[in-house]
């Protein structure tokens, strides 16, 4: 009786143990190369049975893990799919670069998945045209005006407990470049590019991530700034269901009740004239939102404060 009994007991605790590696198939999924604005955006790879699979491992890359990971897995057939955090509408497509959307994984096998933009997301390959903000006609730039590199940022100002992640679009008004920000919690609400163009800068637009409803406004206290070596941008974010929530600018570190005071606009040079739209040229190809997908990434960068005055904080 006690012989059985042990035997029973080693069964079970032999039928508890991880499956040996030999028995598992090893995945690595990766996504090697992304433009520097979304360095610091979640990607997260889906493998499962089939799109609908509820229970499907969800591998997160982001820069924490230099967007790269491996796992393990029970040998099986694996539908394959990968989406940008806050990219429900398909803006950022990635696809892997072998095409592999079906995985059979064998039992000892080690796989390799990598992930890259695609191209432009589907609302701009069906109209031609951008989601979140009209391209600005270029202007030609001043006399005596020379390309060097600038810090643009952007900071804001938000209803006290506004988490939402938010993005702001700039554009270069000599060249033509537009520039995408990403701001979070983690960064204090405050983003910048250190190695954007120099010349004149027009805030186009920002968005908040996921607020398909519209309840919140964004507006800019500038609407164009001259950058020399830097220059921030401070928008205000509204929330139209309740606009008496106190407002508070994270990467300062203050409180008001208060909207901020518009600043002057930058005056137009003589020499500047307007030029017919030109196509634009992008550090990335335009994009959306595919899955709701969670996890928070960081914030890109912080914005630069020792060359800013201090500004009337809304």
């Amino acid at each position: 009786m006690k012989k059985s009994l042990l035997l029973m007991l080693l069964l079970f605790a032999l039928a508890a143990l991880p499956v040996c590696a030999e028995d598992a198939a090893e995945v690595t999924v990766s996504v090697p190369a992304l433009p520097q604005e979304l360095q610091n955006r979640t990607v997260l790879v889906s493998l499962g049975s089939s799109p609908a699979d509820t229970d499907a491992v969800l591998v997160a890359l982001s820069g924490l893990n230099g967007y790269t990971e491996t796992v393990t897995l029970t040998p099986a057939d694996y539908y394959c799919t990968a989406a940008f955090q806050y990219d429900a509408l398909g803006d950022y497509p990635l696809c892997e670069t072998n095409q592999t959307v079906f995985l059979h994984a064998e039992a000892g096998g080690r796989y390799d998945l990598t992930y890259a933009l695609s191209g432009a997301g589907w609302y701009e390959t069906a109209t031609g045209q951008q989601r979140y903000y009209t391209p600005l006609p270029t202007e030609t730039p001043p006399s005596g005006y020379q390309a060097g590199t600038a810090q643009i940022g952007v900071y804001l100002t938000v209803p006290s407990g506004f988490s939402q992640p938010v993005v702001a679009y700039l554009q270069n008004l000599y060249t033509g470049d537009i520039y995408e920000l990403n701001l979070y919690d983690a960064n204090d609400m405050a983003a910048a590019m250190p190695q954007a163009v120099s010349g004149k800068y027009a805030y186009l637009s920002a968005r908040v991530a996921g607020d398909t409803a519209g309840r919140y406004q964004i507006e800019s206290e500038q609407a164009v700034l001259l950058a020399g070596d830097g220059v921030d941008f401070h928008l205000t974010v509204t929330d139209t269901e309740q606009p008496n929530r106190t407002m508070q600018t994270p990467s300062r570190g203050q409180v008001s009740q208060e909207q901020p005071k518009p600043s002057e606009s930058v005056p137009e040079s003589d020499s500047q004239s307007v030029k017919e739209p030109t196509r634009v040229k992008k550090p990335l190809p335009a994009a959306a939102e595919i899955l709701p997908l969670l996890a928070a990434g960081g914030g890109l960068f912080s914005v630069r404060r020792k060359r800013r005055r201090q500004r009337p904080q809304g």
